[in-house]
């Protein structure tokens, strides 16, 4: 399930562009817009109907068959989309990696039967032809007219669940998902696919708000950034402003994991947040992406624009006020566990080359298992020769990792490094890459993808200590 949504969000946020054109279009000149213009609006039908569901299933094709499998799934979709009476964007999003996986398949099979080599793009583009053909006739004649069927009665089964409680409900799932690393998943693989639908249909929808909202995050960050102390508060207050007006959601996992029970301010507040826009009947003409509080606003009906701040507003207040309940003030004197990984930290540093990874487990290691990941940095230093390539590696290669990488080339440009830094998703790391960085909840997925590579973990992407030493051991190998 965990890769299907990942699919599923990939097709999603790399179309992104196209969605949030059409919801500009929307915001500014449809009925719940500043200057309705009819005329204008007349673009929406194609770009939902037609123009999105091709893209998306072409994004869906060649993520699962590669640029055959994309353009067969072209045609698939553009008969879907002829048959079709419904908008066809979640039709689109089954169909393109469905056919993707028919080519792929049926290209494997083949090319283990052919008499000789020399035949292999003659029969390649043949068999892709007799896949869109075969499948483009079904789709226009029997699988168009039942989607139409499928879409209406998912449609009538949203609206049910939207007017009644049972919204409020799907906080408890997506909270703790999200601080788990499935928002991308959420956001863009689940909540907006339907909100797509819906937004064609209505105009707005809410499922554009529930996952995206970032009062919940800005509340925990808030409590921590008052209960922490020196250090620890600016690195707070630093997350605060990536979060909420960046719109990174990521800055914030950390310092839920790192107390669990704040998975419980997270839900009252999502709860909060998704009562007031039910109430209030508001919702975004296209997906915030990133979640940052000026698209929440960019993206919102005039008259939804102040219930909207409302919503956010409170399902923030309501969780930084649970937070602080549960928050324990930080003393000025160091802790006795901090003292610990004091020492350990600078053990490892005069030992970098030949340190015993026993010696350090002799001492508890704090729950977030901040050492173990230091170990896993040395030891990456070790395996490479040169670093003149370096990847920040997100879930969708979008958020977390932008903005990592625009941190480190900051650093690197301070310290006169020349030395090229990009971002990516696990799913498309470039081979070139001399060092790959990533949260180290990401660190086992990313050496399963790529076994080869150097990984540097990193608990958290806005502490600014980090960078610095991560500066300094780049620096070594310049």
């Amino acid at each position: 399930m965990k890769k299907l949504g990942q699919l599923l969000s990939a097709m999603v946020y790399q179309n992104i562009a196209v969605i949030i054109t059409a919801g500009i279009i929307q915001g500014i000149f449809g009925i719940y817009g500043w200057w309705y213009n009819d005329r204008i609006l007349l673009l929406l039908n194609p770009i939902y109907n037609i123009l999105l569901p091709i893209l998306l299933g072409y994004t869906g094709g060649r993520l699962i068959g590669g640029q055959r499998g994309a353009v067969v799934a072209v045609i698939v979709t553009y008969g879907l989309t002829l048959s079709s009476s419904a908008p066809t964007i979640l039709g689109a999003m089954i169909i393109g990696p469905l056919t993707g996986w028919v080519v792929k398949k049926l290209d494997h099979v083949v090319k283990k039967k052919l008499p000789g080599a020399g035949y292999e793009l003659l029969i390649g583009n043949i068999l892709a032809a007799i896949i869109a053909t075969v499948l483009t006739i079904l789709c226009f004649f029997y699988v168009g007219q039942t989607f139409s069927i499928v879409v209406e009665w998912l449609t009538k089964l949203l609206e049910t669940i939207i007017y009644s409680g049972g919204l409020l409900l799907t906080a408890i799932i997506i909270e703790p998902a999200k601080v788990l690393f499935f928002n991308n998943i959420i956001n863009f693989g689940i909540l907006g696919s339907l909100g797509i639908q819906q937004a064609e249909e209505l105009g707005k929808s809410i499922f554009f708000l529930i996952g995206a909202n970032p009062g919940p995050g800005l509340g925990v960050l808030l409590a921590y950034w008052l209960k922490m102390k020196a250090e620890q508060k600016e690195g707070a207050k630093l997350a605060v402003f990536i979060h909420f007006f960046g719109g990174i959601q990521e800055v914030y996992f950390p310092y839920v994991l790192m107390n669990p029970l704040l998975i419980i301010p997270l839900i009252l507040g999502g709860m909060v947040g998704v009562f007031i826009f039910q109430l209030l009947d508001v919702g975004l003409v296209a997906i915030p992406s990133p979640g940052s509080i000026f698209l929440f606003v960019g993206l919102a009906p005039k008259e939804d624009m102040l219930f909207i701040l409302l919503g956010v507003l409170f399902s923030a207040i309501a969780t930084f006020f649970c937070s602080m309940l549960l928050l324990k003030r930080s003393p000025e004197s160091p802790t006795l566990q901090e003292n610990v990984e004091y020492i350990k930290f600078h053990r490892v540093e005069k030992n970098e080359k030949q340190i015993k990874k026993e010696e350090v487990d002799k001492i508890t290691l704090p729950p977030m298992n901040i050492e173990r990941a230091k170990i896993d940095n040395v030891s990456a230093f070790a395996n490479i020769n040169k670093v003149e390539n370096i990847f920040f590696i997100c879930e969708t290669g979008m958020g977390s990792s932008a903005m990592g990488a625009a941190m480190l080339k900051k650093k690197l440009e301070q310290a006169n490094l020349t030395i090229e830094v990009g971002n990516s998703s696990i799913s498309e790391i470039p081979e070139y890459a001399d060092l790959i960085i990533c949260h180290q909840k990401f660190l086992s997925f990313v050496q399963k993808t790529v076994p080869n590579k150097a990984c540097y973990p990193l608990r958290s992407f806005t502490d600014m200590k980090v960078y610095d030493e991560l500066v300094k051991r780049i620096n070594n190998f310049v």
